[in-house]
């Protein structure tokens, strides 16, 4: 698996207030292996909310170190874990730990874990506070690889856009019955990509690489009902480039 890096602030960003320039400064921590990122921290974290992301980030290092742990040593034995920042524009961060593991199984495990916080609320974003109902309704909770929960969509219209997205950019047909099958996606913000992204939740190792990205970009997402507090916070960060 190619790594991917995460273009981090150096050391005098610690300088910097937590929000600078529209964006959200944010500062590496030590790897937790030689092939594993950690998740960065926000500088200077202007009160609890803000504290509570880099605690809950803090907790999720933690898992991903037992996870490693339990995949184990030896010579065919890898983890890897490489973080980006799709979105560091005001109020959201979006922190995205894509994991290869081959802890001895048939096939190694490729997983990816979306976070996106709201620093109003120093919590991960409510997407029924700012996406309409359509588009949220009904939830569920998941199981990701370093096994941790996160929240999972599967409205019939999101997955409908979805599918129509995914088999759009292939091709080839071979995936369309794994497509077909979606029935949950995970969300984050993309402000390169200036939209809402999203992924199936659960993919069986063998048919991993069906698995698309597809985005709703801001224009749609208007037109669908989607809150100005979010789009408009979407195409500030895409006009500001505020992602690593």
């Amino acid at each position: 698996m190619r790594r991917l890096t995460l273009a981090l602030l150096a050391a005098s960003a610690l300088a910097l207030p937590a929000l600078a320039a529209g964006g959200i400064a944010l500062q590496g921590q030590n790897p937790l292996s030689e092939t594993a990122d950690a998740f960065p921290r926000i500088v200077n974290p202007a009160g609890p909310k803000i504290e509570r992301i880099n605690q809950a980030l803090g907790r999720a290092d933690a898992r991903a170190k037992k996870a490693i742990k339990d995949c184990g040593k030896g010579k065919d034995v890898e983890f890897e874990r490489a973080v980006t920042a799709p979105m560091t524009g005001q109020p959201f961060l979006t922190l995205i730990a894509s994991d290869f593991a081959s802890c001895g199984g048939a096939h190694p495990s490729i997983n990816q874990t979306h976070l996106t916080y709201d620093l109003g609320t120093g919590r991960p974003i409510n997407w029924a506070e700012y996406l309409p109902a359509e588009l949220v309704k009904p939830e569920t909770l998941i199981d990701v690889g370093d096994g941790s929960q996160l929240g999972a969509v599967q409205a019939p219209a999101l997955l409908d856009f979805y599918k129509a997205g995914a088999k759009a950019k292939r091709q080839e047909r071979d995936c369309d019955e794994v497509i077909d099958g979606a029935d949950s996606l995970v969300l984050w913000i993309d402000a390169k990509a200036q939209g809402v992204a999203m992924q199936m939740a659960s993919v069986p190792h063998a048919v991993q690489a069906c698995n698309e990205s597809v985005v709703m970009k801001t224009d749609e997402l208007r037109k669908r009902g989607a809150k100005p507090a979010l789009v408009d916070a979407i195409d500030a960060a895409k006009k500001g480039k505020n992602w690593q």
